[in-house]
């Protein structure tokens, strides 16, 4: 069986977001060079520095120092600089990054992963106080204990697709249309988001094991 793996974090001290993507200008209105039909789901901004600096405003006054932010992959564009600049923004001291697509030169970076972040991994299983959980950067139609009502956090699909059963896109452009504001969620209001959704089908593990 795949453990999970214990977080020493309270509840309300955990916070998850995803598909930052810092210094990426097609993913914002004043910048992009994408169609038309393609671009109305840019983010609302006129500058790329303004976007960047709003997004790292909203974490920063949402997650604090000491408490964990799980970030579900796409940290930033531009190379291993903004690797750098973004992770020095962002006050938290502990962050945890799931691998995105956008995040192959991450492992490249002179300085490093295992310098800028907590853990830096594909998949995580965790748990915090009673919490089980499981993050990734991709939707998954089925997880570790998914049947158990242990729900799946994911980005990379910037709130286009609501995944089966109990998950949640925690990419930021999925929670601005919660909060109306680019900013993590909290572990707590995730997870109750996710215990309101039905579940997608029940284990049937007892037919191959009896």
């Amino acid at each position: 069986m795949i453990p999970f793996r214990n977080l020493p974090f309270k509840i309300d001290e955990v916070y998850l977001t995803s598909d930052t993507h810092y210094g990426h200008k097609n993913i914002c209105s004043g910048t992009t060079t994408w169609p038309e039909d393609h671009a109305g789901g840019c983010r609302k901004f006129p500058l790329i520095e303004e976007m960047n600096d709003a997004i790292v405003a909203g974490i920063n006054a949402t997650v604090g120092k000491n408490d964990l932010l799980i970030h579900c992959g796409d940290w930033s564009f531009g190379g291993k600089d903004n690797i750098q600049i973004f992770r020095k923004k962002i006050a938290c001291k502990n962050v945890i990054l799931l691998q995105g697509n956008h995040d192959h030169h991450i492992s490249r970076a002179h300085v490093g992963p295992q310098n800028l972040f907590t853990e830096f991994t594909q998949i995580g299983f965790y748990q915090v106080e009673s919490l089980k959980f499981v993050c990734a950067h991709y939707p998954m139609s089925i997880w570790h204990q998914s049947h158990h009502n242990v729900p799946l956090f994911y980005g990379h699909v910037h709130g286009s697709y609501e995944n089966v059963g109990k998950s949640l896109d925690v990419g930021i452009d999925n929670i601005f249309k919660i909060k109306q504001h680019y900013a993590p969620i909290g572990l707590r209001e995730a997870y109750d988001i996710c215990q309101r959704k039905p579940a997608f089908l029940e284990s049937h593990h007892d037919e191959f094991t009896n």
